[in-house]
């Protein structure tokens, strides 16, 4: 069984496939391979350096299978009212476009909440890199999104949070160098299952999120 990994800043080698490889607005992907999948969006941090029609155009270019990462942050990027309107229109381009999204959250949780509550999105979020606890898990769980976890704070845990159910997350490496291998038998040895049986069921998630066989 394969490897999946949710969000990843590089293409992985065949056995860290199936990945969703995060690109920035502009940046062309190279030929097609199998199991490689893109994400587009514009990162808080970079919102003075892309245009919404930046991101368009690349998503017309590319085949992207969901927007992202993008959200809001209260440590980098601009004013807050500006993240939220560059986050508001790519939020609109997902459910126009009928893709899901890859979500970018630094101490924002429940303004991105009370944003896919009043946007009534139907569409699918990933919250990538999480790193919090029960009370902000269960809120993006009710509203229909999924986890990502973070690979610090997943390699640091020694029992794996009750309060996440099956189905709920996914397994990423970001731009960490611990190997995806390493990340999935750490967190299978938590959960009391062999690394087959947990890949085989994120990559049941995972499609489930792209809403595509991979």
């Amino acid at each position: 069984m394969r490897l999946t990994d949710a969000h990843t800043h590089r293409i992985p080698g065949p056995e860290d496939r199936p990945a969703l490889v995060n690109l920035k607005p502009g940046e062309r992907p190279g030929p097609a391979e199998e199991g490689i999948y893109y994400s587009c969006g514009i990162h808080p941090a970079d919102e003075d350096r892309f245009t919404l029609e930046d991101l368009r155009r690349t998503v017309d270019l590319v085949s992207v299978a969901a927007i992202g990462e993008c959200g809001l942050d209260a440590l980098a990027g601009p004013a807050p009212e500006r993240q939220e309107a560059v986050f508001r229109a790519q939020a609109a381009l997902a459910e126009e476009l009928r893709l899901p999204m890859v979500i970018h959250c630094v101490r924002k949780p429940y303004e991105l909440i009370g944003i896919r509550k009043a946007l009534r999105a139907q569409m699918p979020w990933l919250v990538h890199g999480f790193r919090g606890g029960r009370e902000v898990a269960e809120a993006w769980l009710k509203t229909g999104c999924l986890l990502s976890l973070s690979v610090p704070w997943l390699m640091h845990l020694s029992v794996f949070p009750d309060w996440l159910p099956r189905g709920s997350f996914l397994l990423e490496t970001d731009e960490s160098e611990t190997p995806l291998a390493s990340v999935y038998t750490h967190a299978a040895r938590l959960l009391d299952r062999s690394t087959d049986q947990l890949a085989e069921e994120l990559q049941a998630v995972f499609v489930r999120f792209l809403g595509k066989t991979v």
